[in-house]
């Protein structure tokens, strides 16, 4: 019965989540992201994460990861240090039969030279645990296959409704 709840908690955020956007999101990563550690020499990263809906403990983050180095990389995971019982795993959208689900992935290859970035509506990190409010800054720490890993803290963006949320030509 909890992992049946814990689902349709997943599925009602998901979809509460495609009806809304970060302010300000138009598909490039945010201002405001800041890597707290050391850094990786050709690996750039940036990222937002979206507030919670109110009574909710589960939302969002998109990053860009950029490798401007000479080898592939690939991403493996990423923690939230600081927040206890919180986790965050790699997902995308995918389309089944016109019905939007989303999809754990294992990893997340970025070629040499090349730039990943995560958007709503295609890959994301879903955040389990979380209660953020815009103006915050989630703590981040990236794992990537060879070993290496890039702290890094991000803003949290304010939620609208999409509705309101247009692009003018």
């Amino acid at each position: 019965m909890n992992k049946l709840l814990k689902t349709l908690g997943a599925i009602f955020i998901a979809g509460a989540l495609a009806g809304f956007t970060a302010a300000g999101d138009d598909g490039t990563a945010a201002a405001g992201s800041q890597v707290t550690g050391p850094a990786i020499p050709g690996v750039h990263l940036d990222g937002f994460a979206r507030e919670t809906l109110p009574g909710m403990a589960m939302s969002a983050a998109y990053l860009s990861v950029r490798n401007s180095g000479g080898e592939a990389m690939r991403l493996t995971g990423v923690e939230l240090p600081g927040l206890e019982d919180a986790t965050a795993d790699l997902h995308t959208t995918v389309n089944e039969d016109g019905v939007s689900r989303m999809r754990a992935l294992p990893e997340l290859a970025i070629p040499a030279g090349a730039a990943i970035v995560m958007a709503p509506g295609g890959v994301h990190l879903m955040l389990h645990g979380v209660r953020l409010r815009a103006g915050e800054q989630l703590p981040l720490r990236v794992h990537f296959a060879d070993g290496r890993v890039v702290e890094l803290s991000i803003p949290v963006r304010q939620l609208k409704a999409a509705a309101e949320h247009h692009h003018h030509g």
